[in-house]
């Protein structure tokens, strides 16, 4: 189930990406994309494929991080994040934009760039057989589609925001943003370029620790090595790779200009959807059975939840064939055992009386609960004694007050 769901959001998040005109949109879209590539490391239940997890976890915050900070500046500075508004504005911020294209191309997994690196021990790890299901033979294929989808995205966000005609009605004049407030990307940038090129020396270390306190023991052997020789998770990134170029270029002209949302999945208005079964079960169906099971008697109701929670109580250690210890009975006190009887007949009484005599099953409630005070003073406990106190001194209080404004009982009728 785990690695259904994963696989399913790395694949819906990445497709739901392409067709998205606002650029945090995008962005947070493939956020959930690779968030389900971590998902579906994590179902494999192989250590190497921890160790990958753990990997783009790292990664994914350096890049993504970088472009979310990069989309920050470019609707500062433009006054806009749509898109199809937007574009050759890397005649205006030319070195936001190189920055940009490097974060971006690290996302898509461009070969010396940390991206890459994780990306490779998905794909390696996606190819093994871990069971012998139809979800393990399907993972290769659907990662390799993931892939090509990260590609199409990533390079939609580099051309149609830096490269193409000029903008003309932004609603700000374009230009470099201040010098700190790039800082932090160019940091995130470098970042991503030299665990791409040098892994072992820069995140080896750091990465070896993370993964010895989650794995312990069973901490593989890995090599982080940008160049494993040409094998199948490399075909599997030069298709991707290829294959998402294609992609966009056969949809740029759509994109360009469609409608925010992929097709026919625009269709399903997700808010819409929330209120009518909101309102279906908070409001249709909860009346339906309130019209059948519901009764305006407050005994019924709490004869159910009791029920309930007896059930809820005893069907576990049923199921669990539990047995009670023999009972030692042993050193009681006999005043110790009368004040218990007079606290037991106290409830028991207060609980018949409820139904007939409000008044008096509040007295005999309070009986109950003075001789839990006194068996908390019995037990040396007189702190505890004193809370209990002061609790059914309120208790009462507001019981008595609440009684002052309940209805009348009501009457049984029949009719005719």
């Amino acid at each position: 189930m785990v690695g259904l769901a994963g696989l399913t959001t790395l694949l819906l998040g990445a497709y739901f990406a392409i067709f998205q005109q606002d650029l945090k949109g995008l962005l947070a879209y493939s956020t959930i994309s690779h968030l389900g590539l971590i998902t579906v490391l994590l179902s494999l239940g192989s250590p190497l494929a921890a160790v990958a997890a753990v990997f783009h976890i790292v990664n994914h915050a350096t890049f993504k991080a970088s472009l979310f900070m990069a989309a920050g500046i470019i609707d500062h500075e433009t006054g806009t994040r749509d898109m199809r508004k937007l574009g050759g504005l890397i005649r205006y911020m030319p070195g936001t934009a190189m920055l940009a294209m490097v974060a971006s191309a690290a996302m898509a997994g461009v070969p010396l760039l940390n991206g890459f690196i994780s990306k490779e021990m998905f794909f390696a790890e996606a190819i093994e057989t871990h069971q012998a299901n139809l979800l393990d033979t399907m993972t290769p294929y659907v990662a390799t589609l993931a892939g090509m989808f990260a590609v199409t995205y990533s390079l939609r966000f580099i051309h149609s925001v830096f490269f193409g005609p000029t903008p003309s009605d932004l609603p700000k004049i374009p230009h470099e943003p201040p010098r700190w407030m790039r800082a932090p990307i160019e940091f995130l940038v470098l970042a991503c370029l030299v665990v791409g090129i040098i892994p072992a020396i820069t995140i080896g270390p750091f990465l070896h620790t993370a993964v010895v306190s989650i794995l312990g023991a069973s901490t593989p052997q890995y090599n982080l090595s940008v160049w494993h020789g040409w094998n199948l998770p490399l075909i599997m990134s030069f298709v991707a790779l290829l294959g998402g170029i294609g992609l966009y270029f056969l949809m740029g002209n759509y994109l360009a200009t469609s409608t925010e949302g992929p097709p026919v999945f625009r269709l399903l208005h997700g808010q819409r959807i929330f209120e009518r079964v909101l309102v279906t079960l908070s409001w249709k169906w909860a009346r339906w059975l309130e019209q059948r099971l519901g009764t305006r008697r407050l005994q019924p109701q709490m004869r159910f939840l009791v029920f309930v929670a007896i059930v809820a109580g005893a069907l576990p250690l049923l199921l669990n064939h539990f047995e009670l210890p023999p009972l030692l009975v042993r050193g009681i006190d006999p005043a110790f055992a009368l004040l218990w009887a007079i606290g037991i007949a106290c409830a028991v009484g207060a609980a018949y009386q409820a139904k007939f005599h409000r008044l008096a099953a509040l007295v005999l409630l309070g009986g109950a609960g003075l001789v839990t005070c006194i068996t908390f003073v019995w037990l040396s406990a007189p702190d505890l004694a004193v809370t209990q106190l002061l609790v059914e001194i309120v208790t009462t209080v507001l019981i008595l007050l609440g009684l002052r404004w309940l209805p009348k009982r009501i009457e049984s009728t029949r009719r005719n």
